[in-house]
């Protein structure tokens, strides 16, 4: 007996042993990714919330100064990863939610304002001027690195902007500006500025040398990063961050006697979690497909050999399919199949930049082209790591494509800018792009999609008569159940809409299955719409049911059937079911079930890991 007991439980480890040990080790290897990756992405500045408690202390300062300066320029960061700071439309939103407050405000740039000396850059720069004048900025400093660019363009764009430049040019600078803020009067000066200062509440220079020659200056703001630092009757020395990465916040408070006697300084943080103005966002949105429609933009890998054969070209990963469904499989649930959406949420799908690593064959003939919006070849896809196809699909041989074993082609796009840390665990994630493996199954994919972008939209199309539909409903919304908030669920019906209906048909709809589909269609439109907690569980019942009467499930659960039965016989009904239905006809969708997660369509079978046949 105990030697059959040693037996079952020796066999029983040998079972259930692999499997968990296999969890365990993809746990840990995912942990040891996160937390490399997490070191490498140290967040710069503060939260807003912090100085919004000095906004609002029972004394409030009398003066706060919004300060910027080394940005060259720098428009926003890629926003590759969360803890990215920077970016002129957050920076626009922080800089009105801090004005709300009342307090009196002023918003200056201490110089480095210019960059580059390609005509994309020229371009940039002026973006950049129109974003801070649509800001409100009070004065910019120019700097040597600025004054570089020239008279005849400094000329233009101080005629184009709202705000003064400071320096001792006559004809493009002020030497001095002099703001009444509330009750104070403030000079703002360059520390190029060589002209007496007027005498003022609050003096300020701007710039990157000790201004020994300017008396009475308060504060001296720097577009460096230097030491916070208060000299003893000397100025306030306070710097900035490069390239626009956070709002530098100086709050002041004077005394009656006119005496700055206390200052709070932060650098503001421009991570992800800040909201962005809408009329900045657009005015880059703007630029960037101006910049699409004339780039030359350096394709990737453009020295690889497959790359730099004329005769070759690129085929998309369906071409790729045909033969290798397996490693298609596994690709299509990867952030690479979901790299171009990226983009999309981001609004960076115009930028080039971007555009190269989130698609494929960008800046090729025969691949990605900005502005093709049905593009095959969105996302990292087979050939950005094999090489283009053409020939390997005519003729397949190991010579004419590559078996992309190398992981320094990966960090072309994954640098140290774009995916900080990744150098550290690419043996890692070599995993991630190993076709051998099992693809994943929704709930995974649903996982991994919650996890790195937030609240993907998860869709199923469905006729609510088809057995195999209603299979995948009692797999499918368990698990929509299970996410809750985290996923955007879509309940799609596959039907059309008859051409002409004639006096005697009850309803302009068609389906497979019959008015009676058509009807039980509508009604679990009606109840989701109505009882958006118990719909679920209503389609469930209805589809172990659908023999009987409807009326039972919904009894069971609560559904006022009565109220359900009158919003039935509204139009209102037939319009929601026509718009309902309208996704499924647009995107040629005519199989129940079928699946959609952010757009992108999967077999059920492989999701589910069902069978069954599909009704069509």
């Amino acid at each position: 007996m105990k030697l059959a007991i040693v037996t079952l439980i020796l066999l029983t480890l040998a079972i259930t042993a692999p499997p968990l040990y296999t969890h365990w080790a993809e746990s840990r290897r995912q942990q040891q990714i996160q937390e490399i990756k997490q070191q490498a992405r140290q967040s710069i500045g503060d939260a807003i919330e912090n100085v919004l408690t000095v906004l609002k202390s029972p004394e409030p300062p009398s003066v706060v100064i919004l300060y910027t300066g080394g940005t060259k320029s720098h428009l926003e960061p890629c926003g590759c990863y969360q803890e990215q700071s920077g970016g002129l439309p957050r920076r626009a939103y922080l800089v009105s939610e801090i004005r709300k407050h009342g307090i009196p405000t002023l918003l200056v740039d201490a110089g480095n304002v210019f960059d580059g000396t390609e005509d994309i850059d020229t371009q940039r720069c002026q973006v950049n001027l129109k974003a801070m004048s649509a800001m409100g900025y009070d004065a910019v400093a120019l700097s040597q690195n600025d004054l570089d660019y020239g008279e005849a363009y400094l000329i233009e764009q101080r005629a184009a902007t709202s705000f003064p430049f400071l320096g001792e040019n006559d004809i493009y600078t002020q030497a001095v500006v002099v703001k009444t803020v509330g009750k104070l009067s403030i000079v703002l000066a360059s520390t190029s500025t060589e002209s007496e200062l007027p005498n003022a509440d609050v003096s300020i220079a701007l710039g990157t040398h000790p201004p020994e020659e300017l008396s009475n200056v308060n504060i001296l703001i720097s577009p460096e990063t230097i030491e916070h630092r208060q000299q003893t009757d000397g100025p306030l020395w306070v710097g900035s961050t490069s390239e626009g990465k956070t709002l530098g916040f100086l709050a002041l408070w004077i005394n009656a006697e006119g005496e700055l006697n206390r200052h709070h300084t932060a650098q503001l943080a421009l991570t992800g979690d800040v909201p962005e103005d809408e009329s900045v966002r657009q005015l880059l949105t703007n630029f960037y497909r101006e910049v699409a429609q004339s780039s030359e933009h350096k394709p990737l890998f453009a020295e690889q050999r497959l790359e730099q054969d004329p005769q070759n070209g690129y085929v998309s990963a369906t071409a790729c399919q045909q033969c290798h469904e397996q490693e298609y499989l596994q690709w299509s649930a990867t952030r690479h199949a979901f790299a171009f959406e990226t983009l999309l949420k981001k609004e960076r799908y115009f930028d080039p930049n971007c555009v190269s690593c989130h698609t494929t064959g960008f800046g090729y003939q025969t691949g990605f082209q900005i502005g093709d919006e049905t593009s095959a070849f969105k996302g990292v896809q087979c050939e950005t790591c094999h090489g283009p196809g053409k020939q390997h699909v005519g003729n397949p041989k190991k010579t004419n494509i590559r078996r992309a074993a190398e992981t320094s082609l990966c960090l072309t796009c994954h640098d140290t800018k774009h995916s900080p840390g990744f150098a550290e665990v690419v043996a890692l994630h070599t995993k991630d792009v190993d076709h051998s493996r099992q693809p994943m199954n929704l709930e995974e994919l649903l996982a991994s999609r919650v996890s790195r972008m937030g609240k993907p939209t998860l869709e199923l199309f469905i006729m609510s008569y088809c057995p195999f539909g209603v299979q995948a409903e009692e797999k499918i919304f368990p698990i929509v159940k299970e996410f809750g908030d985290k996923i955007d669920f879509k309940l799609r019906f596959i039907a059309q809409e008859k051409e002409t209906v004639s006096f005697q048909e009850v309803t302009p709809f068609t389906s497979l299955h019959g008015y009676p589909e058509v009807a039980e269609n509508i009604r679990q439109l009606l109840i989701a719409q109505e009882y958006p907690n118990k719909y679920l569980d209503y389609i469930l019942c209805r589809g172990k049911k659908l023999d009987k009467s409807w009326e039972d499930c919904a009894e069971k659960y609560g559904i006022d059937v009565a109220k359900i039965q009158a919003l039935f016989d509204s139009p209102e009904a037939e319009q929601l079911f026509r718009e309902n239905i309208q996704r499924a006809t647009e995107l040629g969708v005519r199989a129940s079930p079928t699946i959609l997660v952010d757009g992108h369509k999967f077999p059920t079978n492989q999701l589910l890991r069902a069978s069954g046949t599909p009704c069509q």
